[in-house]
């Protein structure tokens, strides 16, 4: 995951104190199919210890008061401003050498706190808020996934479960397929490598039964229909999900 996910006020909880830290931003048009490049720092950065920093590749369409072509034009001033559920972003300066470079703060916001707190969700510091600012955490999202019966949620957890897109629809797919009691992390781990309820109707159709487990082995190995019928072709006859692994990890099949 490319979203560096770091401190905007650690200690701070109220906007007038987190005001007092000094904060910088920088926004460019990244490498990534032409999106916003958005940089930050908050805090003493020469000494590195109170230094919280970080970066993310983001839609400029989340962004107003800023448009790539506004970068073309050295010593324009800009108020740049994204507004989330979980808060908002500014990035007030001038554009110098074809990035915006200024001035950064994050407002949390209460009410989306409180829509949180009823969920469950009650250690929400400026830090967390910042980060689901950053993936879009939305209240209606999580409570889909509340919904959904998705278990062992945490305020920690929900960043990785947003970063990977997971959403009610794929939840419910899962479980269609036969996996309906899946918890966050086990999710998240299906999500960050390609299982998908597609590749779980593939394997059963090579006659597997797989655990949530042994999907994720199989996408990791990209153990496929090609490399069971290999394998076959080779003289290894009803060989279980375990045994194909090994084959991969120990490069057997070269």
């Amino acid at each position: 995951m490319r979203a560096a996910i770091l401190g905007v006020c650690l200690l701070a909880v109220t906007a007038a104190a987190c005001a007092e830290i000094p904060s910088h931003c920088s926004i460019s048009t990244g490498h990534w199919d032409g999106k916003m490049e958005l940089s930050w720092n908050r805090g003493e950065c020469a000494d590195k210890h109170s230094c919280h920093e970080g970066n993310s590749t983001m839609d400029w369409a989340r962004w107003t008061g800023i448009v790539p072509e506004d970068l073309q034009h050295e010593g324009v001033t800009i108020n740049a401003r994204m507004v989330a559920e979980a808060g908002e972003m500014r990035c007030v300066g001038k554009v110098h050498d074809g990035a915006l470079q200024g001035d950064y703060s994050f407002t949390s916001n209460s009410v989306f706190v409180k829509r949180m707190e009823a969920m469950g969700f009650d250690d929400l510091n400026d830090d967390r808020l910042h980060g689901y600012a950053m993936l879009d955490v939305t209240s209606t999202w999580v409570k889909e996934l509340k919904d959904a019966h998705v278990s062992d949620m945490t305020s920690e957890k929900l960043m990785g479960l947003r970063a990977l897109k997971v959403d009610a629809a794929y939840v419910h797919a899962m479980a269609a397929d036969g996996y309906p009691e899946l918890a966050a992390e086990k999710l998240t781990s299906m999500k960050a490598v390609g299982v998908t309820p597609e590749k779980v109707r593939a394997v059963r159709a090579m006659g597997f039964s797989p655990t949530e487990e042994e999907l994720i082995q199989m996408s990791v190995f990209k153990i496929d229909a090609p490399f069971v019928e290999r394998m076959k072709a080779r003289g290894f006859k009803d060989l279980t999900i375990q045994q194909l692994v090994q084959i991969k990890v120990f490069k057997l099949d070269e």
